[in-house]
């Protein structure tokens, strides 16, 4: 009798120490679904580290995630920019400036683009092609309007299509890297929108040029790669 209350009251205390032991356990692991849940909702939750506000990668397309598109991050796109213009191309004239609505105008000489009198991009030119396409990929809200400018030199239909080719031939080579064609607008102006004097020689070097007018996104807007 004795050795079987014994063997009972065993049995017992073996019971309660491995609930005990399993108990945290079990809630270990359910905290960690419950987490790993929470990561894949779209929910908004806050960063353990800085206590800031962050949309989850996979929010739907028209939320904000990140620093990527936000409108309100958009500010730093032009110091980017800044930093892709080298010393020789700010001399030929390429630049970045701020419209009033906060879109980005980037100026490109031609010169630095094309060969004389054709639309293929030119090879050396590339790289900062390049470059272009991988901000509006940081920024996927963004449009682009893409605007080609001639001199007086010629025909005006003869310039019209000469810039809208160039144009045409800017947008192909951002899309080929990877920005889609509906966040790409085109339009040649030809001589119709001159920036300096047509008289003389640095007047019509200046006024050939493809202007890339990077819109600001709008909050709310849709993502487009």
């Amino acid at each position: 009798m004795n050795l079987s209350r014994l063997s009972t009251v065993s049995l017992l205390a073996f019971t309660v120490v491995a609930a005990g032991a399993i108990a945290p356990e079990a809630e270990a692991q359910r905290r960690s679904a419950d987490e790993y849940e929470d990561r894949n909702t779209g929910e908004e939750y806050e960063d353990r580290n800085t206590g800031d506000n962050y949309r989850n990668r996979g929010a739907s397309a028209g939320d904000e995630y990140g620093n990527r598109g936000a409108g309100d991050d958009f500010g730093g796109a032009q110091q980017q920019i800044e930093r892709m213009i080298t010393p020789e191309y700010r001399r030929l004239g390429m630049r970045v400036e701020r419209l009033p609505d906060g879109s980005l105008r980037l100026r490109l000489p031609s010169e630095v683009m094309f060969a004389y009198d054709s639309a293929n991009i030119s090879p050396g030119f590339a790289p900062t092609l390049r470059k272009v396409a991988g901000l509006m990929d940081r920024y996927p809200r963004t449009r682009a309007r893409i605007i080609g400018h001639t001199d007086s030199i010629g025909s005006d239909s003869y310039n019209l299509d000469l810039s809208l080719q160039r144009a045409e031939s800017t947008a192909a080579f951002l899309s080929a890297q990877g920005v889609n064609n509906r966040r790409l607008l085109t339009d040649g102006r030809g001589k119709q929108e001159p920036i300096a004097s047509n008289a003389t020689p640095e007047g019509r070097q200046m006024n050939r040029r493809v202007d890339i007018v990077i819109m600001r996104p709008q909050r709310g807007g849709q993502r487009q790669k």
